[in-house]
């Protein structure tokens, strides 16, 4: 059907046409129902003809419709009518940015005003997880009012089609707004002028790529020229590549933080770009309020009152500059307005769960990792763009601040240390072992929780012995961590740790000791006191705060709800959220993992599951089946073994209960995992294909154990038993003699708590910590590390498995990289050559999660969790309330 002005589409009366492209006609038209102007944007007969991307299309599209602001043009909905399908649309008044471009730049102040726009209208999808993909100026609209429109939001990722369906190209700088299926790498989409490196290289994109083209748009904006140009499209894409934007070009206007903030979002690595717009957001609410930082030069010298003023001038100078260094270190208080945004470090990995604000609100200390998995203190202030890292401050974990904000103390290698803000090195306080938290109250004391044992209190001048505080009930506890002080430096909150899920609970202590009192029982989290006295607690993705009387001790029994989409999970509890004087900072993502079927060079093959929070797979020995846990609350976390042919899934583990890690019996039947069905993490098996419930086997007594292996030949079952303080061993159990005990095949005074089987089973490569950091090891099996010890990892090392012909050791570093490292096997010797890299491996830090990848049986592969979208390594921070 031909749409002429006049003709009528379903209800809709077509009065003339808007413009054409890749995407379809867009036609104005009036809906003859409500009696309103509407925009129709008609599909390619040959993309609505294919059902499967039609369908997708529908899907997208729905999600589309969800969106619900001021600066993002809305979808009405999706119809079919004389054999055509289209959009309706909002129809958007005014001019669009390229037809205002035509005239020349915009002045600065009001390419600035445009771009507040356009930023709110990204930051609103983007918190949506929803990626606009052909951001450029044609796709952004000005009505008369001065209001910002985006146009097409998500269209080009709803469009899965084939590049066939592009249509005419109709300048050098333009291409048809398409995707082949699922945006595959390869198949480039978007405008050539305004796609990101990655884009243009035809690589998967993230909400990054709308950063690019936003710098590119602002750029443009503010010079009239685009930011990257060429008389093809070939010469275009090579420029976005290659070249650089020359700074010159912008007016002279242009305030400092504007030019910051298009390097940061014309940065052509990814992983160093901007990783939020909201960071853009803050830097243009500041544009307007900087000082000239330029030195102005006479034209002829200075007379004696001009020497004089300057002299005087250079004083005061001198005095200001006395007065702000004091104020600089004074403590400040947060911006009263409401702000939100999330922090990120170019070129490093926030570190989950070690993070805490300082009491005023204004500056969030947190921990991340460079390239060479190295942690790092770092700290970001509420009035800047940037983070910035500490010096000295290498290995640091879990930071807390002095009550006058003007330190920071944290955990290096079992030191307690302590920074001050204006210092060029920490200062060492004391000695903690297995480090689990700390806060630091009035008079000089500081709290700390150890993996070891109870509450401790110690001086943070340091040089006095350390005072026990509480009392750790033997009979359901095994650790009192992560203490946080109350408001009156007087009482503080602790989680007890337990040997189940179910023994774990926060408690009430003194800081002059004596009884704690239970306030809360099963729950997984660390618990943090807000301004307002409320104890705030992660519960499934979700923080909540519980109304808490201060006077009396008393806890409420509901919860409010502070924030959702928290990620649930940090080592050993460790709450991935602070707050203090009405700012919040918490951890974002999902724990929704998907398993998936790797080639060789881990491409994905295919899925082997749906979403949900899966983690420690293991395959069966003939390839068949693969057994995984899935965490389903904290109360239940149940290991299944799936058919990876038909689908099929078993119950393995007990209803109701936690079970964790498995593995196999050689006849590819028997499951063996560990669970705290019994009271304690004890080792059951099951036959999968017999509906039997699980059987215990007898396990070392008072030791929880964790499943790692069996041997190929059937007799030995490895496991790591928890001797605490951090430390496991790794212990033998002979599966071929009943009532079999526990034999210890590494006793050492170091961590080893990761192994498995050659396949000839004469070997067990494993993991230790005897160099001060993981690295994987090969020790016979007969004798262990102390008859022979091999190293095969250099740089750190975890999850070893041997290659299906056990001439190869794979295992994960430090990086998260796949590592192969070739074995030459000579009697009772193996020799390693170098280890190398693979594939990247997705980066997946949820505390139930110990493995990530098996090796198939038949060396075709692996099969991995991975996340279903890559949780970026960030941390939102705003003000309570929003």
């Amino acid at each position: 059907m031909s749409l002429t002005p006049g003709s009528r589409l379903g209800p809709y009366e077509i009065i003339a046409l808007l413009g054409a492209g890749g995407m379809g006609e867009v036609w104005r038209a009036r809906d003859t129902i409500l009696d309103r102007e509407v925009a129709i944007k008609v599909l390619p007969t040959a993309f609505t003809s294919d059902p499967e991307r039609l369908a997708r299309f529908e899907r997208e599209a729905k999600v589309l419709a969800s969106l619900n602001h001021p600066h993002v043009a809305a979808i009405h909905g999706l119809h079919e009518a004389g054999g055509q399908r289209f959009l309706s649309m909002e129809l958007v008044p005014g001019e669009d940015v390229a037809q205002r471009l035509a005239r020349g730049p915009l002045p600065v102040e009001e390419a600035i005003a445009v771009a507040r726009q356009i930023i709110d209208a990204l930051e609103y999808a983007h918190d949506r997880g929803i990626v606009h993909r052909d951001l450029k100026p044609a796709n952004i609209r000005i009505t008369p009012d001065g209001d910002v429109k985006v146009l097409d939001y998500g269209l080009a990722k709803a469009m899965v089609g084939d590049p066939a369906l592009s249509g005419p190209v109709s300048t050098p700088t333009m291409l048809p707004t398409i995707t082949s299926a699922g945006t595959a790498a390869g198949m480039i989409l978007g405008t050539a002028a305004y796609m990101s490196p990655e884009q243009a290289r035809g690589r998967p994109v993230d909400k990054r790529a709308d950063i690019w083209a936003f710098g590119c748009v602002l750029w443009e904006m503010l010079t009239g020229h685009r930011t990257f140009d060429g008389e093809t499209v070939t010469d275009v894409l090579a420029a976005v590549v290659t070249r650089e934007p020359d700074m010159v070009h912008l007016p002279s206007a242009t305030p400092p933080s504007v030019r910051r903030l298009l390097k940061r979002c014309l940065d052509k690595d990814a992983r160093t770009r901007l990783r939020d717009v909201g960071e853009a957001r803050i830097a243009l609410a500041t544009s307007g309020k900087e000082e000239v930082t330029g030195t102005a030069v006479a034209s002829q010298a200075p007379s004696t009152r001009g020497r004089n003023a300057w002299l005087v001038g250079a004083a005061l100078a001198l005095l200001a500059g006395v007065a702000l260094g004091r104020f600089a270190l004074a403590p400040k208080v947060a911006p009263a307005r409401a702000f939100e945004f999330d922090v990120t470090l170019p070129g490093h990995r926030i570190e989950m769960g070690s993070m805490a604000l300082s009491p005023d609100g204004f500056t969030l200390a947190f921990v991340a990792r460079d390239k060479d998995g190295v942690r790092q203190l770092c700290i970001r202030s509420m009035d800047s763009v940037e983070a910035r890292l500490l010096p000295g401050t290498a290995g640091a974990l879990h930071p807390f601040w002095s009550p006058d904000g003007r330190e920071i103390a944290f955990f290096s290698d079992n030191q307690l240390m302590r920074i001050s803000l204006d210092a060029a090195a920490p200062r060492h306080v004391g000695l903690v072992v297995d480090p689990m938290g700390g806060s630091w109250g009035v008079d000089d004391v500081i709290l700390v929780g150890s993996g070891s044992g109870p509450i401790r209190k110690v001086s943070a001048s340091g040089g006095r012995p350390p005072v026990v505080l509480t009392e750790i009930d033997k009979e359901a506890e095994d650790t009192h961590a992560w203490p946080a002080f109350l408001p009156d430096g007087k009482g503080f909150v602790f989680l007890a740790d337990a040997t189940s899920d179910e023994g774990h609970r926060i408690r009430l202590g003194e800081v002059d000791g004596g009884p704690t009192k239970i306030l809360k029982k099963g729950v997984r989290s660390q618990p943090i006191i807000d301004p307002a006295g409320r104890l705030l607690l992660t519960e499934i993705g979700q923080l909540v705060a519980y109304p808490f009387n201060l006077d009396n001790g008393a806890l409420a029994e509901q919860s409010v709800l502070i924030a959702s989409k928290v990620y649930p999970g940090a080592a050993r509890h460790h709450a991935p959220f602070s707050a203090a004087s009405g700012t919040l900072a918490f951890q974002t993502g999902s724990a929704d993992m998907e398993l998936v079927l790797l080639d060789s060079e881990g491409s994905v093959v295919r899925k082997l599951t749906d979403p949900d929070r899966i983690g420690n797979p293991a395959i069966s020995p003939d390839g068949r089946r693969v057994s995984f846990e899935i965490f389903t609350d904290t109360s239940e976390r149940l290991v299944w073994a799936q058919d990876l042919e038909r689908g099929v899934r078993t119950a393995v583990s007990h209803r109701g209960k936690s079970a964790d890690s498995s593995t196999w019996g050689a006849d590819s039947e028997m499951v063996y995992f560990d669970s705290n069905a019994g009271g304690k993490w004890d080792v059951y098996r099951k036959t999968v294909s017999g509906g039997a419930d699980p059987v215990a086997l007898a396990s070392p007594a008072k030791n929880e154990v964790t499943v790692l292996d069996t041997s190929a030949d059937g007799r030995w079952l490895l496991t790591a038993i928890n001797l605490g303080a951090n430390r496991n061993d790794l212990v033998l159990h002979d599966l071929t003699k009943a009532n079999s005990g526990w034999n210890e095949w590494c006793n050492s005074p170091f961590d080893e708590n990761f192994g498995s089987f050659s396949p000839d089973s004469r070997w067990i490569a494993y993991t230790s910590d005897a160099s001060g950091r993981m690295e994987v090891y090969v020790a016979p099996v007969a004798g262990g590390p102390s008859a022979h010890r091999f190293q095969i990892s250099s740089g750190g090392g975890l999850e070893p498995r041997f290659s299906p012909d056990g001439k190869k050791i794979f295992y994960r570093s430090a990086k998260d990289e796949l590592m192969s490292a070739d074995l030459d096997v000579s009697g009772d010797r193996i020799n390693a050559k170098t280890p190398r890299s693979l594939f990247p491996l997705p980066v997946v830090d949820l505390p139930w999660v110990r493995n990530i990848v098996d090796v198939m049986p038949d060396g075709s592969g692996f099969i991995a969790v991975r996340p279903v979208v890559t949780r970026e390594t960030s941390i939102r921070v705003r003000t309570v309330g929003r």
